[in-house]
């Protein structure tokens, strides 16, 4: 393919994307229930001839080109989220209390689009394309257990790239950086043990609740004298549960919260001082803990090669002003993360607000809308990341 006319391609494919995506958007379903999302990916995929295989409710479509060479993997996650759509649009939410508020319709709608061209064009590649349909990517994560299923192997994957719709930019924008884009997550649980008495003589007791309000204060001071100022991480308590009786010191308090971290060394170095920092609170207060760290989603650390591949790549199709690099790392966690841990790529974002109708609503919220235009541009983008790698005219 020749990159100059990618974008008239993609454009030819927007309605067939947006009459997907609305499906979709009227038919949400939450993490590892997406039986009918799945089912539309695989019909469309037998519509392009596209060879697929499914494992719980994931899909890994192939497309091979005309001749050998790398394989390039794309990923869509198609998760919903449990809120009630509050848009009025017509094609709206037909299920109370699931809907689509982070555009993972619009992520399927836009692979599906690019696998479209891509799919009529492959004789003009050498290698092949990977379509990673993932499950469960606003709950416990669909990308980790595709990875261990061996979703990058057979053949194996040389290149992996993915996008996010964002409405903090306009469309017709791109968004990356080098290095890490999105935080690491850990889940925390911290378990006080103190000693019940009664409240008339707290002497004889050791007041957990006492113990617990000392510690979230102490841990206020966790990032900020633990690492260095240029790092960033966030810990965050959002849960706190214990006591029985008004006049009852209280024996047990339990802490649930998140720990955020950009860079593995940041990560272990915060966790080894929150136990410390929680061990020595309790013992000042007379009370022991137990402090468990369940790991969740690794950082998204983007390949130096890949993000200046796709900073070009969107400086070709849209020029150099709509190209944006990000100045810091987002918080906010993104299990894309497990596909480039194992082979080079990158993640990017698509801007998906109407520029006339700025500040949109944000994601994960009731009001959450997108402009579909957006739609032929990521999947324009995906098709000529495939072109620039693997395209025989490249």
């Amino acid at each position: 393919m020749k990159e100059k006319d990618i974008m008239n391609l993609a454009a030819q494919v927007e309605d067939w994307m947006t009459a997907i995506r609305r499906q979709l958007h009227q038919n949400p379903e939450l993490g590892f229930e997406e039986e009918q999302t799945q089912a539309l990916i695989c019909a469309k995929l037998e519509e392009l001839g596209v060879a697929y295989q499914t494992q719980r409710t994931w899909v890994v479509g192939l497309i091979q080109g005309d001749q050998p060479g790398g394989t390039v993997a794309l990923r869509a996650d198609m998760d919903a989220l449990p809120l009630t759509e509050m848009t009025h649009l017509p094609f709206g939410s037909r299920t109370p209390g699931k809907m689509h508020a982070c555009g993972h319709d619009a992520h399927v709608a836009i692979l599906l689009g690019a696998a479209k061209v891509l799919s009529e064009h492959r004789g003009e590649l050498a290698g092949n394309v990977k379509l990673l349909f993932q499950p469960a990517e606003e709950t416990v994560g669909g990308a980790k257990p595709m990875v261990e299923a061996g979703c990058l192997e057979n053949p194996h994957v040389d290149w992996a790239f993915g996008l996010h719709v964002m409405p903090h930019l306009p469309v017709g924008t791109v968004e990356t950086r080098f290095g890490t884009l999105n935080a690491s997550t850990d889940d925390l649980k911290v378990t006080l043990y103190g000693k019940s008495g009664h409240g008339a003589h707290p002497e004889g007791g050791a007041d957990a609740i006492v113990c617990a309000a000392q510690l979230i204060t102490a841990l206020q001071s966790l990032v900020s004298r633990s690492i260095a100022p240029t790092q960033a991480a966030a810990v965050h308590f959002g849960m706190i549960q214990g006591g029985s009786a008004p006049n009852v010191l209280c024996d047990k308090v339990c802490l649930t919260g998140t720990l955020r971290t950009v860079s593995p060394p940041v990560r272990a170095r915060l966790k080894r001082r929150l136990r410390e920092m929680c061990a020595g609170v309790c013992q000042a207060m007379g009370c022991t803990c137990e402090v468990d760290i369940v790991p969740d989603y690794a950082a998204l650390i983007n390949h130096p090669q890949e993000t200046k591949l796709v900073l070009d790549t969107a400086a070709a199709l849209l020029g150099e002003t709509h190209v944006l690099e990000a100045e810091s790392p987002s918080m906010g966690a993104e299990d894309f993360s497990y596909f480039i841990e194992h082979t080079p790529g990158a993640f990017f974002h698509l801007g998906c607000a109407d520029p006339a109708h700025m500040p949109a609503p944000p994601l994960h919220s009731r009001g959450f809308m997108l402009d579909e235009r957006c739609m032929a541009l990521g999947a324009a983008m995906e098709v000529a990341l495939v072109n620039r790698l693997i395209g025989k005219e490249r």
